[in-house]
Protein backbone atom coordinates (compact mmCIF):
# COMPACT_ATOMS: atom_id res chain seq x y z
CA UNK A 1 0.00 0.00 0.00
CA UNK A 2 1.18 3.04 -0.96
CA UNK A 3 1.89 6.12 1.44
CA UNK A 4 0.46 9.56 1.50
CA UNK A 5 3.64 10.85 0.59
CA UNK A 6 4.29 8.21 -2.35
CA UNK A 7 1.23 9.93 -3.77
CA UNK A 8 1.74 12.82 -3.51
CA UNK A 9 2.79 15.50 -6.39
CA UNK A 10 5.49 17.76 -6.32
CA UNK A 11 4.45 21.15 -6.41
CA UNK A 12 6.48 21.77 -9.72
CA UNK A 13 5.10 18.78 -11.24
CA UNK A 14 1.31 19.76 -9.75
CA UNK A 15 1.94 23.65 -11.64
CA UNK A 16 3.12 22.40 -15.07
CA UNK A 17 -0.08 19.63 -15.40
CA UNK A 18 -2.27 22.84 -14.36
CA UNK A 19 -0.67 25.05 -17.13
CA UNK A 20 -0.80 22.64 -19.71
CA UNK A 21 -4.61 21.62 -18.82
CA UNK A 22 -5.36 25.17 -19.02
CA UNK A 23 -3.73 25.67 -22.34
CA UNK A 24 -4.61 22.33 -23.95
CA UNK A 25 -8.57 23.13 -22.59
CA UNK A 26 -7.99 27.16 -23.91
CA UNK A 27 -6.52 25.82 -27.30
CA UNK A 28 -9.47 23.23 -27.67
CA UNK A 29 -11.35 26.11 -27.23
CA UNK A 30 -9.48 28.05 -29.88
CA UNK A 31 -9.38 25.48 -33.01
CA UNK A 32 -12.78 25.06 -33.10
CA UNK A 33 -13.67 28.40 -33.07
CA UNK A 34 -11.06 28.88 -35.93
CA UNK A 35 -12.41 25.99 -37.94
CA UNK A 36 -15.47 27.20 -38.12
CA UNK A 37 -14.91 31.00 -39.05
CA UNK A 38 -11.75 30.67 -41.48
CA UNK A 39 -13.78 29.95 -44.26
CA UNK A 40 -16.24 32.86 -43.22
CA UNK A 41 -13.61 35.54 -42.04
CA UNK A 42 -11.88 34.92 -45.24
CA UNK A 43 -15.44 35.48 -47.18
CA UNK A 44 -15.29 38.96 -45.73
CA UNK A 45 -11.65 39.53 -46.95
CA UNK A 46 -12.74 38.69 -50.21
CA UNK A 47 -16.01 40.82 -50.28
CA UNK A 48 -14.31 43.88 -48.69
CA UNK A 49 -16.41 44.12 -46.08
CA UNK A 50 -14.08 43.60 -43.22
CA UNK A 51 -11.88 46.50 -44.48
CA UNK A 52 -14.96 48.07 -44.47
CA UNK A 53 -15.38 47.38 -41.20
CA UNK A 54 -12.21 49.10 -40.37
CA UNK A 55 -13.30 52.33 -40.80
CA UNK A 56 -14.13 53.75 -37.40
CA UNK A 57 -10.50 52.36 -36.47
CA UNK A 58 -8.37 53.71 -39.38
CA UNK A 59 -10.15 57.33 -38.40
CA UNK A 60 -8.74 56.80 -34.71
CA UNK A 61 -5.76 55.10 -35.24
CA UNK A 62 -4.73 56.03 -39.04
CA UNK A 63 -3.46 54.20 -42.25
CA UNK A 64 -1.02 52.38 -41.13
CA UNK A 65 -3.36 50.12 -38.49
CA UNK A 66 -5.61 49.30 -41.40
CA UNK A 67 -2.74 47.70 -43.44
CA UNK A 68 -1.18 45.96 -40.80
CA UNK A 69 -4.57 44.47 -39.39
CA UNK A 70 -5.15 43.72 -43.55
CA UNK A 71 -2.09 41.66 -43.89
CA UNK A 72 -2.65 39.85 -40.59
CA UNK A 73 -6.52 38.80 -41.85
CA UNK A 74 -5.31 37.94 -45.14
CA UNK A 75 -2.40 36.18 -43.78
CA UNK A 76 -4.91 34.37 -40.78
CA UNK A 77 -7.83 33.23 -43.55
CA UNK A 78 -5.09 31.73 -46.06
CA UNK A 79 -4.14 29.26 -43.52
CA UNK A 80 -5.99 25.70 -44.63
CA UNK A 81 -9.10 24.94 -41.94
CA UNK A 82 -7.48 21.43 -41.67
CA UNK A 83 -4.59 23.01 -39.30
CA UNK A 84 -7.40 23.87 -37.15
CA UNK A 85 -8.63 20.48 -37.35
CA UNK A 86 -5.96 18.52 -36.94
CA UNK A 87 -4.52 21.06 -33.77
CA UNK A 88 -8.08 20.57 -32.15
CA UNK A 89 -7.46 16.53 -32.18
CA UNK A 90 -4.00 17.26 -30.80
CA UNK A 91 -4.98 19.44 -28.02
CA UNK A 92 -7.27 16.64 -27.53
CA UNK A 93 -4.80 13.89 -26.91
CA UNK A 94 -2.54 16.99 -25.10
CA UNK A 95 -5.48 16.86 -22.67
CA UNK A 96 -5.91 12.99 -22.64
CA UNK A 97 -2.59 12.79 -21.79
CA UNK A 98 -2.10 15.47 -19.04
CA UNK A 99 -5.35 14.05 -17.20
CA UNK A 100 -3.33 10.24 -17.61
CA UNK A 101 -0.33 12.26 -15.67
CA UNK A 102 -2.48 13.90 -13.11
CA UNK A 103 -2.93 10.38 -12.11
CA UNK A 104 1.01 9.38 -12.49
CA UNK A 105 0.19 6.90 -15.45
CA UNK A 106 3.13 7.31 -17.70
CA UNK A 107 1.37 7.15 -20.75
CA UNK A 108 -0.17 9.89 -20.34
CA UNK A 109 3.71 11.36 -20.54
CA UNK A 110 3.68 9.54 -23.91
CA UNK A 111 0.58 10.95 -25.41
CA UNK A 112 1.12 14.50 -24.04
CA UNK A 113 4.62 14.22 -25.89
CA UNK A 114 3.88 12.75 -29.53
CA UNK A 115 0.75 15.31 -29.26
CA UNK A 116 3.02 17.92 -28.70
CA UNK A 117 5.73 17.03 -31.53
CA UNK A 118 2.70 16.45 -33.65
CA UNK A 119 1.79 20.00 -33.31
CA UNK A 120 4.90 21.66 -33.91
CA UNK A 121 4.77 19.39 -37.31
CA UNK A 122 1.31 20.54 -38.05
CA UNK A 123 2.11 23.86 -37.31
CA UNK A 124 5.54 23.40 -39.32
CA UNK A 125 3.27 22.74 -42.83
CA UNK A 126 0.29 24.87 -42.18
CA UNK A 127 1.76 27.89 -39.92
CA UNK A 128 4.76 29.02 -39.66
CA UNK A 129 6.02 29.51 -43.14
CA UNK A 130 3.43 32.18 -43.26
CA UNK A 131 4.46 34.29 -39.58
CA UNK A 132 7.52 36.39 -40.33
CA UNK A 133 9.53 35.64 -37.99
CA UNK A 134 8.08 32.51 -37.52
CA UNK A 135 7.47 31.23 -33.73
CA UNK A 136 9.07 28.00 -34.25
CA UNK A 137 12.07 28.27 -31.90
CA UNK A 138 9.81 29.58 -29.11
CA UNK A 139 7.41 27.14 -29.61
CA UNK A 140 9.89 24.40 -30.09
CA UNK A 141 12.10 25.40 -26.72
CA UNK A 142 8.55 25.62 -24.97
CA UNK A 143 7.83 21.89 -25.70
CA UNK A 144 10.96 20.74 -25.24
CA UNK A 145 11.17 22.47 -21.27
CA UNK A 146 7.63 21.11 -20.96
CA UNK A 147 8.57 17.33 -22.11
CA UNK A 148 12.00 17.43 -19.98
CA UNK A 149 10.00 18.67 -17.23
CA UNK A 150 7.62 15.49 -17.57
CA UNK A 151 10.41 13.10 -17.69
CA UNK A 152 12.09 14.04 -15.33
CA UNK A 153 9.40 14.29 -12.63
CA UNK A 154 8.78 10.60 -13.25
CA UNK A 155 11.87 9.87 -13.38
CA UNK A 156 12.44 10.94 -10.16
CA UNK A 157 9.18 9.17 -9.36
CA UNK A 158 10.66 5.94 -10.21
CA UNK A 159 13.70 6.25 -8.98
CA UNK A 160 12.15 7.03 -5.64
CA UNK A 161 9.66 3.77 -6.35
CA UNK A 162 12.98 1.58 -6.62
CA UNK A 163 14.19 2.76 -2.91
CA UNK A 164 11.32 2.09 -1.08
CA UNK A 165 11.45 -1.28 0.38
CA UNK A 166 8.63 -3.35 -1.10
CA UNK A 167 5.80 -4.25 1.85
CA UNK A 168 4.94 -7.55 0.08
CA UNK A 169 8.61 -9.49 0.32
CA UNK A 170 8.61 -8.84 4.21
Amino acid sequence: METTEQKKRPTGMTIFLVLSFINACWNILSSLLMYFSTPMMAKLVENGEFENALEPFVATFGEEMRQAMMENMTRLTSIDPRYYLFMLVLFIGSLIGVLKMFKWDKRGFHLYSISQILMLINASVYFYPLQHPSPFTYDLLLTVMFILMYYLYFKRKEQFENMQPNDNQA
